[in-house]
């Protein structure tokens, strides 16, 4: 298999600078060499991210933060993950923050269009809009925008539609979601499966589950999103949004 590694060290959506390291802190302690020893690798490096002044950070928009940067990065993102499988490789995204969702999957859903489903392994939803966020960081926004729903300029990053159906979203091991949240996976009957349900099911049970309804619908192609606030914080120290009573290690993998 052909992979190509695309790093984007961004930390503007969840105003926490640090995470922004993560591509290349990986790349130093060998990610690449995890990969090639059985595929074909090509890094493409990172996505530019222009510095923004801490102080400018509600410059473009006065509830959510660093906006105008964020699309910027999330058009650039997109493009570079739909060329990547128009040349048969398969794009591998390291962040940087949850913002970056926002172009993976943008130039998932350009490419297979409505034959895509989404797996998302989280703490927290991240389907919050810009009314219903308690924060204004675009890192909890990625999945409602890219279901279409929230504010118009992220909805339509790169392609003017919805990316990803949300009868076709999967959430994992979420168990921190705010209450708009909470009433947008009520109103589309989303399937979730929080941490609790998964120590209770086991994960053998959720994941056939999950397989299960996504053979149902004939979907051939699966973008997944992995978030270490996943795991419980004792396996994360570094994470920006630890969140207790996680997935444990043999969980997760």
């Amino acid at each position: 298999m052909k992979i190509n590694i695309i790093g984007v060290p961004l930390f503007y959506g969840c105003d926490k600078p640090g995470v922004e390291k993560g591509p290349d802190v990986l790349r130093k302690n060998g990610l690449i060499d995890v990969f090639t020893k059985k595929h074909e690798v090509c890094d493409l490096g990172n996505v530019k991210v222009n510095e923004v002044s801490s102080e400018d950070k509600y410059k473009f928009n006065n509830t959510m933060k660093y906006l105008d940067e964020i699309i910027n990065i999330n058009n650039e993102l997109a493009d570079k993950v739909n060329n990547s499988f128009n040349n048969g490789a398969l794009p591998l995204i390291i962040g940087g923050d949850h913002a970056l969702g926002m172009g993976s999957l943008a130039g998932c859903g350009k490419y297979f269009g409505q034959d895509l489903a989404v797996i998302w392994v989280d703490a927290h939803g991240d389907i919050n809009t810009p009314e219903t966020s308690p924060s204004g960081n675009v890192h909890g926004m990625p999945l409602a925008a890219s279901m279409g729903y929230g504010y118009e300029k992220l909805t339509s990053i790169f392609f003017d539609k919805a990316k990803i159906k949300p009868e076709n979203v999967f959430i994992l091991a979420c168990r921190d979601l705010d209450k708009g949240e909470v009433d947008l996976i009520n109103e589309l009957n989303m399937h979730v499966w929080t941490n609790e349900q998964i120590n209770n099911l086991g994960t053998k049970e959720v994941l056939n589950q999950l397989l299960s309804l996504i053979k149902e619908k004939n979907i051939k192609n699966i973008h997944l999103s992995y978030d270490i606030d996943c795991l419980d914080p004792d396996y994360v120290p570094g994470t920006g949004t630890p969140v207790s009573d996680g997935l444990s290690y043999s969980q997760s993998k």
